[in-house]
């Protein structure tokens, strides 16, 4: 599975994650790949992924999150999958590479998040791509049952980004 997280923005990230943008985007698309290999949902025989991913400041963000959610203040993450009906996942089962959505993550929001929950910006940001992930194919929090089971995911998701060797990522 060839995963590609198309990025823009990338230098609102470059001091947060010390290291390259590129290459903490790279781990991100291989722990996406593993996610979607394992997905029963995904279409198997499908071999690549795209998704699109906008980095932005927090005003921006606000008026994305006004636009969408009528709610007029900036957020970590708003996600937009394209396969999405009656809150599942329902993509081509034809298609050599799909495109998944849209990610746009706001660093601003992160890194004060992950001071409020004592956590580095990498972890937070690792967490919230990861849920962003999990939206693009289906995920939701709209009940408690829906809820823990994204939660499950995405906690597993950060686990084994920090879990591979070599990627010189630590945790707090």
């Amino acid at each position: 599975m060839i995963t590609r997280i198309n990025a823009e923005g990338k230098e609102l990230i470059i001091d947060m994650v010390n290291a390259e943008a590129d290459d903490f985007l790279k781990t991100m698309e291989s722990l996406y790949a593993s996610v979607l290999n394992n997905e029963e949902s995904f279409p198997k025989e499908c071999g690549c992924a795209d998704i699109s991913l906008s980095i932005v400041g927090s005003e921006r963000m606000r008026e994305l999150n006004l636009s969408y959610r009528d709610i007029d203040s900036p957020t970590d993450i708003l996600s937009f999958p394209l396969w999405e009906e009656d809150s599942g996942f329902t993509p081509p089962s034809d298609w050599v590479c799909l495109p998944l959505g849209d990610i746009v993550i706001c660093p601003d929001i992160i890194l004060q998040n992950a001071c409020e929950n004592d956590k580095t910006f990498i972890e937070e940001l690792v967490l919230v791509m990861s849920h962003g992930l999990l939206h693009l194919i289906g995920y939701d929090h709209y009940d408690k049952d829906s809820e823990s089971k994204m939660w499950a995911e995405q906690d597993r998701m950060v686990e084994q980004f920090f879990k591979k060797e070599g990627a010189g990522y630590e945790r707090s």
